[in-house]
């Protein structure tokens, strides 16, 4: 046996251990990201803060986990997924350690922005584990069990941190949290075999990233190496129809859910504390119970993938009309928890945009593929969260908003996404037209597709002029 054969075989023995301790680190980062959901009272106290500073460490956090995407995308490509892993826990492990012994508030922002660096590259790194070690056809599983894993994640940072914070305080638990993440970097310290279904690449002119000999090289092949992601190659944009894909369904539950959906419940709806946490609740056990639909759906039936997507975020924009429309603004509590439902859907949804990088993207590219998708719903969900509060505090004058206020504000998330769908819509419309141009010249296609009666305008730009018939004379 050779060498290369026995390292293969080694290798496929060792994928399921991989992709599960990249998935550790997931489960860890999205534990951190989410702990000060319930320890906002505690850090108001401690950190001698108002609310409104206690709501930037939420925009801190989701901004600078959007920006990071294309550049954790760019260091993956590079340096590979177990290396950034590794990196990444050990800035995850300092930004929350550094969190625990924070009294200041520029210190704690300070700590949460750096979380919010390291945050970044762990879950795309976690997918390049998954399209390296893995045969394409369990792309679409372990996508779908990652994102559980980030759920498990979640639901750890809520009663269980709750009581871990009532019973050892705020230093010992985020201290313990920080350290373990610190001491989990070990297991990202075993020596790497190879990836057993990476694509074999030769070095080129595009590796220059690399190779660039002054930093204005090297910038202008980081450009290069994001532009040639968004506009896809020989097999199409599927970054760019990902990117659309990814922030149409997933942004306004995101703005929901981690930012204005219980303060809209408690102050515009005027629900009781426990009954709009009980709608939250809801969302979250909604999101998995669709993820184990949506994603075995997406991942078996390719050509489902995208008339799926879109009729997600058709319901969704009925429902956020259903819920902001309702005659009097005030809607039956059912039809209340029904929307929530319904919006809850764009999370599980929004993998298909990782599913369209991964298939329409080379090896080499697709993290950075994978961070341009996954900014598309941090970017939307950061301006919608930005936009709810600017237009709350126009309309209430620095008073406690109002229902009325409320739904003006909450208008702007489905403005938002309603201008994503169209994105959508046009960015898939140019990707069938590249692949009925492919099929006519007898040309392979990711998906197969057929043509109809929308697809004319979609398909001319790719007609070339020479195929035209002549005119009459």
């Amino acid at each position: 046996m050779t060498f290369l054969q026995h390292a293969r075989r080694r290798a496929r023995r060792s994928a399921w251990i991989v992709w599960a301790t990249g998935c550790g680190v997931y489960f860890l980062a999205v534990l951190h990201r989410s702990s000060l959901g319930v320890a906002g009272p505690e850090a108001v106290e401690r950190l001698h803060i108002t609310s409104a500073q206690l709501g930037i460490f939420v925009m801190l956090q989701l901004g600078v986990y959007a920006v990071m995407q294309i550049p954790s995308g760019l260091a993956i490509d590079r340096w590979g997924p177990r290396r950034v892993l590794l990196v990444a826990t050990l800035v995850l492990g300092v930004a929350q350690t550094t969190f625990a012994f924070a009294t200041t508030y520029p210190v704690a922002l300070g700590a949460r922005a750096l979380l919010g660096v390291g945050d970044a590259a762990v879950y795309i790194s976690c997918l390049r584990l998954a399209a390296q070690w893995f045969p394409a056809t369990r792309y679409a599983g372990l996508t779908m069990i990652t994102g559980m894993v980030g759920m498990a994640g979640n639901l750890a940072a809520t009663v269980p941190l709750t009581i871990a914070l009532q019973t050892y305080g705020w230093t010992r638990t985020f201290a313990v949290t920080g350290i373990t993440s610190l001491l989990y970097a070990v297991l990202l310290l075993r020596p790497a075999v190879a990836a057993p279904y990476r694509e074999v690449h030769l070095p080129g002119p595009e590796d220059a990233l690399g190779d660039a000999r002054t930093p204005r090289a090297a910038w202008r092949s980081v450009l290069g190496q994001v532009l040639e992601s968004w506009r896809g190659g020989e097999r199409g944009h599927g970054a760019r129809l990902g990117f659309w894909t990814h922030q149409a369904t997933m942004a306004s539950g995101t703005v929901l859910a981690m930012v204005w959906g219980y303060p809209y419940l408690t102050e515009g709806l005027g629900y009781p504390d426990a009954r709009a946490a009980a709608e939250l609740s809801l969302f979250v056990v909604a999101t998995l119970a669709f993820s184990l639909v949506i994603g075995p759906v997406a991942g078996r039936w390719r050509g489902s993938r995208m008339p799926l997507a879109i009729a997600v975020c058709a319901a969704i924009l009925l429902a956020w009309l259903v819920l902001l429309g309702w005659p009097g603004g005030r809607p039956p509590e059912l039809v209340v928890t029904l929307a929530f439902v319904v919006i809850a859907t764009g999370g599980p949804a929004s993998q298909i945009g990782f599913h369209l990088a991964r298939d329409y993207t080379p090896q080499t590219r697709i993290s950075t593929a994978t961070g341009l998708v996954n900014a598309g719903g941090f970017l939307g969900a950061m301006v919608g969260a930005v936009t709810v509060g600017l237009v709350l505090d126009a309309r209430s004058g620095g008073a406690t908003p109002d229902l009325d206020d409320y739904r003006w504000a909450l208008a702007t998330v489905v403005a938002i996404a309603a201008v994503s769908t169209l994105a959508m819509v046009a960015s898939l419309l140019r990707l069938r037209g590249r692949a009925l141009a492919r099929v006519a010249a007898g040309e392979p296609v990711v998906v197969p597709v057929v043509a109809h009666w929308w697809d004319l305008d979609a398909l001319r730009p790719h007609v070339r002029v020479e195929d035209e018939e002549p005119p009459a004379p």
